[in-house]
């Protein structure tokens, strides 16, 4: 098998990465979805050539250190998104109708898998939603401030949360009763560091507006956030359960210390989104190729990931009629069924532990890749369709 030499590969990745936003803009797809794809159709390339004989290998050091992070980057991204202050404004009843559509998201998911004698674990990320292709797509459409976004927003959050969380715990159980209670030290060190900044900000305001302030030339903000992130990441690592949780709770304890952070995310976006995210994606792409899709088990496991996360949203919102509407809580669904941030976080995870082999997650990857271009589509026709006078006017 030939190697290539890491800077050449890097620059491949550059090239793609480079090309990814027009590709994506002209088949009106979710960028991160035009990236996979990028790598995706590389890596099916390099399974044809395999097939006559010619071996290439992408791998790499420099591009698994890069890829690793872009994952924690990305990670922290989904948590700077998630203000959990938002459910506070929902009455008693709506906080109950959103338990219980989650409760049953889940539950749904977890049966499906298991009567096909497929691991928890998968039913897991087939009930998360993914938040980075939901926001797009609802500010696209003018939704975001109507109370249609906000509760699909708060669902899509908390879902991500949950899934994130049960991934990292059902994980840890592999190791014993002693990494459950290690998996404890992430959101015990969280609230400790989030007192301990609370305390800053009410000492040293100087020191916070210094963070906050987009003029400072030695870009205290951008460095704060990565040593809030590594610190994380590091303390997962060192008590030994995955570090996604780490890099997770890093965005939210962000996201929560920092209301008014808009300046400071428009520096650090470029170095996550720009850079470090866009390897990830299209390194994870190179895995994978499109001729596994001809197997007929790769095929049926295929319908039954996209029938499983579909049906486990419809369900719980239909029968709740949570949006008071029988076509908003059916499109409510289908935008819900967008799922591809948990579903490569649970793989990489998955497959660490042994619980997830590289074929079946090759059809989770495709799926997740799916289910955020044909549901979107699909949910673009329904609001054109039947609601979009009657979303727009629902201002919160």
């Amino acid at each position: 098998m030939s190697e290539l030499d890491p800077f050449l590969v890097l620059t491949l990745v550059a090239i793609l990465a480079f090309v990814a936003p027009f590709f994506a803009k002209a088949l009106k797809l979710p960028l991160v979805v035009g990236e996979i794809l990028f790598g995706v159709i590389v890596g099916t390339i390099l399974h044809l050539l395999d097939n006559f004989g010619l071996q290439i290998s992408l791998t790499s050091d420099v591009l698994e250190v890069l890829s690793t992070l872009g994952f924690i980057m990305l990670m922290f991204m989904v948590g700077m998104e998630h203000d959990l202050e938002e459910l506070k404004t929902f009455s008693r009843r709506e906080k109950w109708s959103v338990l219980l559509i989650l409760a049953a998201n889940f539950l749904i998911a977890v049966t499906a898998v298991t009567i096909f004698g497929l691991p928890i674990l998968i039913g897991i990320l087939l009930g998360g939603v993914s938040v980075a292709v939901l926001l797009p797509i609802l500010r696209e459409l003018q939704l975001i401030r109507t109370g249609f976004g906000f509760k699909i927003m708060l669902i899509a959050h908390l879902a991500d949360t949950i899934a994130i969380v049960l991934i990292s715990v059902f994980t840890a159980s592999l190791s014993g009763w002693v990494a459950l209670i290690e998996i404890l030290v992430i959101p015990l060190a969280f609230m400790a560091l989030f007192w301990l900044m609370d305390i800053l900000i009410w000492h040293r305001p100087r020191t916070i507006s210094r963070i906050l302030n987009p003029n400072d030339q030695s870009e205290l903000g951008v460095r704060s956030m990565l040593a809030i992130v590594l610190i994380f990441y590091g303390l997962a690592f060192f008590i030994g359960m995955e570090a996604i949780l780490g890099a997770f709770f890093a965005g939210m304890l962000f996201s929560a210390i920092f209301k008014e952070r808009g300046a400071l995310m428009d520096r650090f976006m470029p170095l996550g989104f720009g850079f470090l995210i866009p390897i990830f994606f299209i390194y994870q792409g190179f895995e994978l190729s499109f001729l596994s899709l001809w197997d007929p088990f790769a095929m049926g496991l295929l319908l039954l990931f996209i029938l499983t996360g579909a049906i486990s949203k419809a369900i719980p919102l239909l029968a709740s009629r949570f949006f008071k509407h029988r076509w908003s809580d059916l499109a409510g669904a289908v935008l819900l069924g967008t799922n591809l941030t948990v579903v490569i976080a649970g793989v990489n995870m998955g497959q660490k532990v042994g619980m997830i082999d590289p074929e079946v997650a090759s059809v989770l990857i495709l799926y997740g890749i799916i289910s955020c271009v044909v549901f979107p589509m699909i949910f673009k026709r329904i609001f054109r369709k039947y609601l979009e006078r009657y979303l727009q006017e629902d201002t919160r």
